[in-house]
């Protein structure tokens, strides 16, 4: 009983458990344990577990220093889960509620103030929960006056007695829940869970209000706008549709959430509703309207029929209450609380993610944002929500509708403002004002209809116009009856522009104009015919007199203010920007097409000299180039260290080529293959060439054959060769008969020994003969007798058939047919084939049947194609011939093939041709480029192996033999290096093949755009080799293009070609299971969809069926049109696999049909009938500790022969308790074993073992008494005697591992290699070895290099046959194994990194099928990952101002001999980008890129860092060795020419200015909790400070100088790229982007009239070009778009869609600013390492992933050491210079600043990360 309550107080004290839900379930499943006789055991097995975190905890914090506290982020956990268990469990047994004090009493004790805030968390909660439990507020009162509180602990105290107060109704506040439910929140970018998921929801609510609020957005002035939020609304939505290509999400709109801001603003009111009906009418998203999100039921329908992966929503707590220009501070509280409440409720009700549009970065290929987990769900009873709610309906209003359509407007717009007016005039008490009103508002419609909107971006600077309390109540009446109006509309009319129904501003400006006019304004007689026509409707006179006189009453009125000044008309005539003229070959021919003439009007070029252009000099200014070294120099090469001590040289280059040779050894010597029951069918018309096999033919026949061919031959006679030949020939095949008689003689000498009733003996002893047999003659004669032994033992009845039986039984069947030739099979074997199907009499379907269902995966393969010398030992199959003929042909070539498919063999026949057959010179290179350094580790293994010691490596870890490789493995990042270095020109030429292994990695986050750049960069053809990638033609097309301009450039005579290879057919099928209570549940893909699904999405392209779920699926179509089995397949009496793959096809085709067809009730029918939960047989996932979980998982694995197996997940923490629980269950077994089932024995060895030790004590006693100053040569003999007379199994039974207590593969492996393996890893992972040694590891990026090819190799072997791993197993490692699987669910594993993984199990020749298994993982997670598309591989923008500028370097600094070659090259890589196989951005990017060069290039010479000639100069080098780091890299040496760091003496200082610059992890915090936190950690002096402390003024300045200078280059920049756009295509500025609705109408006005002079004298479009006329809307100016910029404004209000990321735009918002202009405090962990050097504090306070933490402190220590570097090697090169060099004065306190700096940093993280070797 005891183990049982511990696993039950295990679970809940584990810290993944997520959800409540699941608490309270299992506690009501294991109630039994909570009664009175259980009650004492659970007491202590509690204190003790209480006990044993708190000496966990101590104990961790035993290595941190004294004045530090800290908590493990892991205990803080537990203790929350146990005390909130212990709580749970009164609901059973009352005895539980003292208990529960008690423990309680001792967490308020706890010195621990983490434990203590626990505590009162606890008791806080459930006092606000329940405000009339009196247990507990007496409880809290009992122990006020002895409390020993800190101002941390206030708040919650505040909330205590806020609860006990007289006031019960007092509601919860946003702080409150905030302490009680607290959150943890991550700002990552999850681009891939936007693009994969099925389906996500987006809050249009939210979205709608953070967009109101952007920066940019005016809805304040003349009653705001709805175009420009609607136009920015869908520029979003189209990005996120671009994920995916595809609307994967639905829109949902909740009145509970309008209710609270629909009386703030009328314009957010009529917004909405526009919002609601644009989408709904106009576009093809899904958008939905509830009344609530609690508990409604049609919202709980429509989230149980699309099961989303996650919401999409702003909880505003990043807005600035106070600041209530559009909301007030009251609604924007209530706002915030009531998401506070959605996000929970959606995460534990709803069950999906939280995503949120906080600090929202959305570009194409990425979307950063905050992810969202609550600790704890929030009472149903406690979420209140406002759902009341009354629409009013107006009248029916055809007439309105009729009339529109009288006057030939189809437009709904004037049809909603002529029944709004309508029945507002009806029932307004203020009818003169109204009668004002009207008219104007019916002319307004009227100019809505008639304008272009281009005409609408009007003057900023019109005189301000105010309007009276009553004026304004009237708008904003209106405004909202308008949008009740729209909601109760059913308009046939056309309502393709809803979403621009008020325009304020214009409203406002027409109102100035017929104020300002000296006689009557007209109109366009368009306008004036809609307008006049519309009053005559409400009987008003429409005469030229009429608006005049309306305004000039409502001035005297006092209902309308205007000022008196007049327009100021902006000048269109601008200066044109003088940009400064840099000039070499590369910069000219590249801009060649902007520096023409023509385009001369859009900036002007001025010699570097003129004053107008003197560059920003800084405080220090340069003359020439400071030189910081080659980047390559800056990596560890092996080569020179072993160098430098030639005494050692030698040997360590032999240790490391025998290091390499035993990695390649482990990984082309064949693994333990499970295709023992592996049918293959040889192709009977080569049989005698493929097989190489000793046919019936006879040596007689086959000499005539051969002498019929060679007479067939011209000119050739019978050479002596050829008779050697022949007589070798017949050598072999007398001795292969030999030795099948040698074989056939023994086996049946061992079958006599065998008892007649050990079936399996006999059957196992003739399968391993059958191996070894070659001739056909011989293997019939064994095959026969098998048949025979399995034939009578299958006609006994009462023996249990077993699946594996059966199989074997129907292989030697189809054998013996094949040898025999038997004619009629059905006849002939028809006895048999009635026992292996256990049906008489013979059923030919059920035959078919029991072959589709039972063999499955094993169905007969025929061998088919021919030998090719390229590939020795191997038959390739078509698509591999169609790869080799490419490579001959020196093509490229892109390959995408399922993992396993033997797509790797491209890369080593290429390899091959450079190496050994010389096809391209004794000088020609191969590159390899991998994702990963495990990969390229392997590959360098592997060549050892097949080529031997001819590669170098290049990572950023080390180099080593670059110049004299013949093939160099690398990874993307250190070839561009290679590629872009001056000094390795020569070396880049001699590259013949360039291979790029997983490019699938060029859609990947970040520096994905890497390898985009190095295809560019090469000149050579490339190969791509992925098993991921949907868009493969794509890439062939780019990739043509590239070559095409390889072509003109390099003047070569034909284009090289580029093949494109595709192919799907995996060879071994992947079935999947779910993991629960010890059984593997088979899971049917299609059973886990639904209609809703299939008809929106559709299969994957990749999708495939195994012959059983083929089956499965067929029986459940119940189609009569399908043909049956016997139907398909007669006359043939088996199923070849090639036949059932077209069957399959053909039952997918008819599932298709129905989809295409949406016959979603059949789809719902057959998705029902395959649901592995359409029986309540087993519960999924099964609740339990994952410690447990996990060891019965591994026992089911090895009970089922499944292993061995690969269990994948993202915590690293978790791989390693994962593996330490299988190793500790081990241990405990052997212990017992040898406590009881061993114990005899162990006692009899041991007795025997003291018997002759007593033994030797006698007779060493008496030799010493003999001879007392003698030791005797027997005395150490004897004492090895003692265990050499034990035997090998007496020796494990004592101290050994015991064969049931490992799960290594005791027959296979080679234990010298093992040996060798586990001895070197053994030093640095003493850990690691122990687990290996019973079969069980685990693998990680932070296990060193050895400890990883250790483990990876030993699986190989199978002496490790379970691996816990994260993703570093899961690109391209050859790691083949029978399982893979799942353990819990993360944000990491989406649907690219599950086929990756997935791909491991069921690898070619090694497996007939993988296994898949999910533990612990939601079903909505598993559907999502399997029904998940491949996806496209999305381009990159290909430049950046640090790009650029090595390029400068890499053309100016070139040996003149191989500078024309770096010029091509350079031109290619801005030319040829990816992004322009986009038909409708190719011109816009090929602009926008010779635009950037051209501005960056002034910008660049006006820091100071290019001269004239395009040189770099100055510290320009510096910034290139940080180009990781763009944009801060350009500031910082902007700052360090400021002389920033000179005046600054505190290293602290130092650090937070490099953590501003180089760390970007912001906070999801109210001012007012960072308020609290700010002022406890001050008091308190906690470890961390959490939070940068923010910057002085003087470097804010800095800072902001630079800033001004980005603004006012790349400012002209955007204007030039979006004036040079509309040039060409100026009508696409007016389409809204999603919808493609055009509001491009005529400008061709009457003249003279109000519109005319709107187009030609007011209009702001020419002089604002690069605004975009929607944006124009809210006055938006050039001047005011770069004023408000900031990073994460995006181009939204742009003409153009321009990429404006910081890389493109270098600046730097410090103060991390959203949309909104609200700025975020950024994560202090790189300098509150610098303080405390603790990980685990970071985890803790810092609130920072555990996975993740290594990574981002080491990005930050290279980036010191960069630094450091750079200016160590200006000051050795500036000491080689003249004697007195005033720069040294400059440099050297820096270098001395920094490098003290990255000596104390380095010292405490390798105190942290010991493994981890120094720079």
């Amino acid at each position: 009983m005891d183990d049982y309550i511990k696993e039950f107080i295990e679970y809940f004290t584990d810290p993944e458990t997520m959800f409540e839900i699941t608490f309270e379930q299992y506690i009501q499943s294991h109630s039994d344990l909570l009664q009175r006789n259980n009650f004492e055991d659970f007491q202590r097995i509690v204190k003790s577990t209480y006990d044993k975190i708190t000496e966990i905890e101590q104990n961790s914090n035993e290595d941190t220093q004294k004045k530090l506290q800290s908590t493990d982020v892991n205990s803080i956990q537990k203790y929350k889960q146990l005390l909130q268990l212990i709580y749970n469990c009164q609901h059973y047994n009352c005895d539980f509620t003292d208990f529960y004090f008690s423990i309680l009493d001792q967490y308020i004790n706890n010195k621990n103030e983490h434990v203590v805030n626990i505590a009162l968390q606890e008791l806080a909660l459930h006092i606000s929960e329940d405000k009339n439990n009196q247990r507990f507020i007496q409880y809290y009162l009992s122990i006020q006056s002895t409390l020993k509180t800190s101002k941390s602990h206030q708040s919650i105290l505040d909330i205590i007695e806020r609860s006990i107060s007289i006031d019960k109704t007092e509601e919860t506040t946003i702080s409150d829940i905030d302490l009680l439910y607290p959150y943890t929140a991550r700002f990552i970018d999850v681009h891939r869970e936007f693009r994969d998921s099925m389906v996500y929801f987006i809050d249009g609510d939210s979205l709608l209000l953070s967009i109101a609020y952007h920066i940019n957005v005016d809805l304040i002035s003349y009653y705001g706008n709805t175009l420009h939020t609607i136009s920015i609304i869908e520029r979003i939505l189209l990005t996120l549709y671009k994920q995916a290509n595809r609307y994967n999400y639905k829109v949902l709109f909740f009145d509970c959430h309008y209710q609270l801001y629909n009386q703030t603003n009328s314009i957010l009111s009529l917004l909405r509703q526009c919002l609601i009906t644009h989408l709904s009418k106009n576009t093809n998203i899904k958008i939905y309207q509830f009344s609530s999100w609690f508990n409604n039921d049609d919202y709980l329908k429509l989230t149980h029929e699309e099961k989303p992966m996650f919401i999409f929503y702003h909880d505003f707590s990043s807005f600035d209450i106070n600041d209530n220009h559009l909301l007030s501070k009251d609604v924007l509280e209530k706002l915030a609380y009531t998401y506070y409440l959605f996000g929970n409720y959606h995460l534990y009700t709803i069950q999906c993610h939280l995503s949120l549009m906080n600090k929202l970065i959305l570009t194409e290929t990425s979307v950063q944002c905050f992810q969202l987990r609550f600790d704890k769900q929030i009472p149903q009873d406690k979420i209140k929500i406002h759902e009341k709610f009354s629409n009013i309906l107006n009248e029916n209003g055809h007439e309105f509708e009729n009339f529109s359509q009288e006057i030939h407007q189809n437009d709904v717009r004037l049809c909603l403002y002529l029944k709004t007016i309508h029945s507002l005039m009806k029932r307004d008490e203020e009818e003169n004002l109204w009668k004002r009103i009207c008219p104007l508002l019916i002319l307004h419609v009227s100019l809505l209809i008639r304008l272009a909107l281009v005409d609408r971006h009007l003057p900023s600077n019109f005189p301000l116009i105010e309007f009276s309390l009553s004026f304004n109540e009237s708008i904003n009446k209106f405004q909202k009856e308008l949008s009740l109006t729209i909601a109760s509309c059913s308009s046939g009319l056309s309502w393709l522009k809803i979403s621009d129904l008020f325009d304020g501003r214009l409203f406002a400006f027409t109102i100035y104009q017929i104020h300002q006019s000296t006689s009557n304004l007209h109109f366009d007689s368009e306008t004036w015919e809609i307008m006049s026509k519309s009053l005559e409707m409400f009987k008003i006179s429409s005469d030229e007199n009429l608006f005049h006189d309306l305004i000039k009453q409502m001035i005297q009125s006092n209902d309308i203010t205007i000022a008196s000044t007049s327009i100021e008309q902006e000048n269109e005539i601008r200066n044109k920007p003088k940009l400064t003229r840099i000039s070499n070959s590369f910069i000219d021919k590249y801009l060649e097409p902007v520096i023409s003439s023509s385009n001369q009007y859009l900036f002007e070029f001025v010699e570097p000299n003129d004053m107008q252009t003197t560059p920003y000099q800084g405080r220090h200014h340069w003359h020439n180039y400071k030189e910081v070294g080659d980047e390559i120099s800056r990596i560890r090469n092996s080569s020179e260290e072993s160098s430098k001590n030639p005494r050692f040289s030698e040997t360590a280059k032999q240790k490391r080529a025998n290091y390499f040779t035993l990695y390649g050894d482990s990984l082309i010597t064949p693994a333990i293959k499970d295709t023992q029951l592996e049918i293959i069918l040889p192709d009977v018309r080569n049989s005698l060439e493929i097989n190489n096999e000793v046919s019936s033919v006879t040596t007689t026949e086959k000499k005539k054959i051969r002498r019929q061919q060679q007479q067939q031959q011209q000119n050739k006679g019978q050479t002596m060769r050829e008779t050697i030949n022949e007589k070798i020939e017949e050598e072999k095949e007398a001795k292969l008969i030999a030795e099948d008689r040698r074989i056939i003689d023994h086996v049946n000498k061992q079958l006599k020994g065998i008892s007649s009733d050990n079936y399996f003996e006999i059957i196992n002893c003739i399968n391993n003969s059958l191996i070894s047999l070659k001739t056909p003659t011989n293997r019939l004669k064994l095959l026969q007798e098998k048949l025979n032994i399995q034939h009578e033992y299958f006609k006994k009845r009462n023996i249990k058939k077993e699946e594996s039986l059966r199989i074997d039984y129907y292989a030697t069947l189809i054998e013996i047919v094949h040898l025999e030739k038997v004619q009629d099979p059905f006849t002939e074997m028809k006895k048999y084939m009635e026992e292996i199907i256990d049906y008489s009499p013979f059923d030919t379907e059920k035959w078919y049947r029991f072959q589709m269902e039972i063999i499955n995966s094993r169905l007969p393969r025929r061998k088919q194609g021919l030998p090719d010398e390229r590939l020795p030992g191997l038959i390739p199959d078509q698509w591999q011939i169609r790869f080799l003929d490419a490579i001959d042909q020196q093509q490229s070539i892109i390959i995408v093939a399922p993992t396993a498919s033997g797509k790797t063999y491209a890369s080593y026949y290429a390899m091959h041709t450079i190496v050994k057959e010389n096809k391209y010179g004794t000088n020609a290179v191969c590159v390899y480029v991998a994702p990963t350094k495990a990969l390229v580790n392997q590959v360098a293994a592997t060549i050892q192996s097949k080529l031997g010691p001819v590669f170098g490596v290049f990572t950023r870890d080390f180099r080593e033999n670059i110049d004299g490789c013949r093939i160099l493995l690398t990874v993307p990042h250190c070839l561009q290096i290679l590629l872009l270095s001056p000094q390795h020109q020569k070396w880049c030429q001699r590259i013949q093949y360039c291979i790029f292994d997983e490019i699938h990695c060029m859609s990947g986050e970040i520096g994905s755009e890497i390898w985009e750049r190095t295809m560019l960069l090469i000149n050579a053809p490339m190969i791509g080799l992925s098993a991921t990638v949907n868009n493969g033609e794509n890439l062939q097309n780019w990739i043509g293009d590239i070559e095409k301009q390889r072509s003109i450039l390099f003047k070569t005579s034909k284009t090289r070609e580029v093949c494109f290879i595709e192919y799907d057919e995996r060879l071994a099928d992947l079935n999947k299971y779910l993991y629960s209570k010890g059984e593997l549940h088979s899971l049917h893909p299609i059973g886990l969809m639904d209609s809703k699904q299939l008809t929106t999405r559709g299969l994957p392209k990749d999708f495939s069926l195994s012959p059983r779920e083929t089956l499965q699926l067929k029986d459940a179509l119940d189609n009569k049109q399908i043909p049956t089995l016997t139907e398909y397949f007669s006359p043939n009496w088996i199923i070849e696999r090639t036949q059932c793959n077209e069957y399959s096809r053909l039952i997918l085709n008819q599932f298709q049909d129905l989809i295409k067809t949406n016959q979603n009730e059949t789809i719902d029918s057959i998705t029902n009938t395959l649901n592995p939960f359409r029986s309540n047989e087993f519960s999924y996932p099964e609740a339990k500790p994952i410690s447990s979980l996990i060891v019965e998982f591994m026992l089911t694995l090895k009970e089922k022969n499944l292993l061995p197996c690969i269990v994948f997940s993202d915590n690293r923490l978790l791989c390693e308790q994962m593996a330490e629980s299988v190793a500790n269950y081990l241990i405990k077994s052997e212990r017992d074993l040898r406590a009881t089932k061993y114990k005899k024995q162990i006692d009899e060895i041991e007795n025997r073992f003291e018997q002759i030790e007593k033994q030797q004590r006698k007779n060493k006693a008496k030799r010493t008494t003999d001879s007392p100053n003698r030791r005797h040569k027997n005395d150490e003999e004897n004492e090895e005697d003692i265990k050499t007379q034990l035997s090998g199994h007496e020796q494990q039974l004592l101290s050994g591992i015991l064969n049931e207590c490992t799960l290594t593969n005791q027959r296979s492996y080679d234990q010298s290699r093992v040996d060798t393996f586990l001895e070197k890893a053994s030093k640095d992972n003493p850990k690691l070895v122990e687990y290996m040694r019973r079969g069980i590891a685990f693998h990680y990026g932070n296990v060193n290099n050895k400890g990883r090819v250790a483990v990876e190799a030993l699986f190989r072997e199978r002496y490790v046959q379970l691996i816990f791993s994260t993703s570093t197993l899961a690109m391209g490692i050859h790691m083949p194994t029978k399982t893979v699987a799942f353990v819990r669910d993360s944000i990491y594993l989406d649907a690219l990194q599950y086929r990756q993984t997935s791909g491991r199990a069921g690898r070619r020749g090694f497996d007939i099928q993988g296994h898949i298994v999910f533990i612990d993982i939601p079903i909505p997670k598993i559907r999502h990952l399997i029904v998940s598309s491949i996806p496209d591989i999305h381009p990159h923008f290909p430049s950046s101002v640090t790009f650029l500028m090595r390029l400068l370097q890499l053309c100016s600094n070139t040996e003149n001999k191989y500078k024309q070659d770096a010029i091509h090259r350079s031109l290619i890589a801005l030319q040829c980008p990816f992004m322009k196989q986009s038909i409708n951005k190719q011109e816009l990017i090929q602009i926008q890129l010779q635009y950037h060069c051209l501005y960056t290039l002034h910008f660049l010479h006006q820091l100071n860092l290019v001269n004239n000639q395009g040189d770099l100069v100055g510290l320009a080098g510096l910034p290139t060795h940080l180009h990781y780091f763009e944009p801060s890299n350009i500031l910082f040496v902007y700052l360090m020419n400021n002389k920033l760091f000179h005046n600054l003496n505190d290293d602290i200082e130092i650090i937070n200015i490099l953590a501003h610059l180089f760390t970007n992890l912001p906070w999801l915090i109210t001012h007012e909790k960072y308020e609290k936190l700010s002022s406890v950690r001050r008091e308190q002096m906690f470890n961390s400070k959490l939070f940068l402390p923010s910057i002085s003024n003087d470097i804010q300045q800095l800072i902001n100088s630079y800033n001004s200078l980005v603004k006012n280059i790349y400012g002209c920049y955007i204007q030039n790229v979006i004036q040079q756009m509309r040039l060409q295509h100026n009508n696409q500025v007016s389409i809204l982007p999603l919808s493609n609705v055009s509001f491009d109408l005529s400008s061709d006005y009457d003249n003279g009239t109000f519109e005319y002079n709107l187009h030609h004298h007011y209009s702001q479009q020419s002089i604002h070009s690069s605004i975009s006329p929607f944006a124009g809307l809210s006055g938006l100016t050039h001047e005011k778009f770069m004023f408000n910029y900031n990073s994460s404004t995006n181009s939204w209000d742009l003409a153009y869609d321009l990429n404006l990321s910081p890389r493109i735009v270098p600046f730097i918002d410090i103060s991390a600013h959203d949309h909104t202009n609200s700025a975020y405090y950024l994560n202090s962990y790189a300098l509150d390492f610098y303080k405390h050097g603790s990980e685990r504090l970071l985890i803790t306070e810092n609130q920072l992933a555990s996975g993740d933490v290594y990574n981002l402190l080491w990005d930050f220590c290279l980036m010191i050491k960069s630094i450091e570097t750079s200016i160590e090697t200006i000051i050795k090169h500036e000491n080689t210079q003249i004697a007195d060099n005033e720069d040294l004065q400059f440099f050297q306190p820096l270098f001395d600043k920094f490098s003290r700096i990255r000596q104390n940093y380095f010292t405490k993280f390798y105190k942290q990360y010991p493994d981890r070797k120094a720079i």
